[in-house]
């Protein structure tokens, strides 16, 4: 496990030099995903490596709202809900979040009132408040490298000083077509260093079955 940033990255090479798909092909893209009925390869159920980090780890959360960019089908909002973190759920997906608004009502999270989902493209989100914390499982890997300064600096007016960013790369290695894209650690670390600095890289954090050494936990901390 690395405790602090890697040192002896002087240049990135993208892992993808494709074109970006446009907007709408995107969203048509991920709608069709969502609205399979048989997408069972997506965890059912939260994170592994976020389990293990909070429960096993016991890292503690600044206190605070918690952004969840790209939440998919909600499961990784549910469990954090659950343990008493406000959050706000966003995918630009609109069937993404049919299914998570679904899990949520079975899992009686509403019991819970912390917990909000909406149809919101992360790049356009404009929160009324920034966020302690903010989580994310694979939105890094499903934009194109051409979106990534943006999306470093998104979660920097999104985050609050000293707040916390918590990322888990993933694909690290490329199995289908993209998206999403193969990542690594040095291409995240190329857009974040300038807003954060990293205080936690986990690549042999736990993962769902047959995806082992497919994902990196890293957690940041906001300048």
């Amino acid at each position: 496990m690395i405790a602090v940033s890697s040192e002896g990255i002087s240049s990135v090479t993208t892992s993808d030099a494709s074109v970006p798909l446009s907007s709408n092909a995107l969203k048509a893209n991920w709608d069709m995903y969502w609205s399979d009925e048989n997408v069972e390869k997506h965890p059912d159920g939260p994170s592994v490596a976020l389990r293990e980090l909070l429960e096993e780890h016991r890292w503690l959360l600044p206190k605070g709202r918690c952004l969840l960019a790209g939440c998919g089908n909600g499961h990784d909002a549910v469990f954090l809900a659950k343990r008493g973190v406000p959050c706000v759920a966003i995918d630009f997906c609109s069937a993404a979040i049919e299914k998570a608004q679904k899990i949520s009502e079975e899992a009686g999270i509403s019991s819970f009132g912390n917990l909000t989902f909406a149809v919101q493209d992360f790049f356009t989100f404009q929160p009324t408040m920034r966020f302690t914390v903010a989580y994310e499982r694979g939105l890094f890997s499903a934009i194109h490298w051409s979106q990534r300064q943006k999306w470093a600096e998104n979660y920097a007016q999104m985050i609050v000083p000293q707040g916390t960013l918590i990322v888990i790369l993933y694909p690290l290695i490329q199995r289908s077509q993209p998206p999403p894209y193969r990542v690594t650690m040095a291409e995240c670390e190329h857009y974040l260093k300038r807003y954060f600095v990293l205080v936690r890289a986990d690549p042999n954090c736990r993962c769902i079955e047959g995806q082992e050494g497919n994902e990196i936990l890293s957690v940041w901390k906001r300048l």
